[in-house]
């Protein structure tokens, strides 16, 4: 999410099951997002962005963690959550 901080104004999530993509654009303090499967482009705020976004992986390292808690053994599970302020218990 550091691009979505101001590092660069740009971004894209590319998928790897097909060509689609949804290209990011900072305008000002909001974020345009562009699917390219549709016409059609939304915008938020920036800092609602980031919260949604951290809520999501917030909720969603919990309940994976719950469900294999041997994924409490991985880096990259704490480096993740520790970016979104979310404390897990140490292996």
């Amino acid at each position: 999410m550091t691009y979505v901080e101001g590092g660069g104004g740009l971004g894209k999530i590319d998928f790897t099951e097909n060509d689609e993509v949804i290209r990011f654009e900072l305008e000002g303090g909001d974020l345009r997002v562009m699917p390219s499967y549709t016409k059609s482009a939304l915008s938020c705020a920036v800092g609602e962005f980031l919260a949604a976004g951290s809520g999501f992986i917030r909720r969603e390292i919990v309940k994976v963690v719950s469900e294999y808690p041997s994924l409490l053994n991985n880096a990259h599970v704490h480096a993740l959550a520790k970016d979104v302020d979310l404390e897990l218990p140490q292996p």
